[in-house]
């Protein structure tokens, strides 16, 4: 570990809702690599339906796995056209140099 700045991409799709379905990606914001660290997601989905969301998600602390460590991350996306969409997954793996 250490003050090394990082950051991890994340790429998915929403969860179906009002039928239909949106993709988003991005990176991470950059943060320090020590025990605990979050990231933060942000960015604005794909246009579906005639519209996109918004979204900027905290992850979950850093999950140390086989000398690297991944974060997972859960939230909605903003209120759009009379419904929100759910963000779910991980961020790329990052192994410890």
């Amino acid at each position: 570990m250490g003050n090394t700045l990082h950051s991890h991409s994340f790429a998915g799709k929403t969860s179906n809702n009002k039928g239909h379905v949106h993709q988003y990606s991005g990176n991470t914001n950059e943060t320090s690599d020590q025990i605990g660290h979050i990231h933060y997601i942000e960015g604005s989905t794909t246009l579906e339906d005639g519209h996109v969301h918004h979204y900027r998600i905290a992850t979950s602390p850093a999950i140390y796995v086989y000398g690297g460590h991944y974060h997972v991350y859960m939230g909605n996306a903003d209120f759009t056209k009379n419904h929100v969409q759910i963000i779910a997954g991980d961020t790329s793996f990052l192994k410890k140099n």
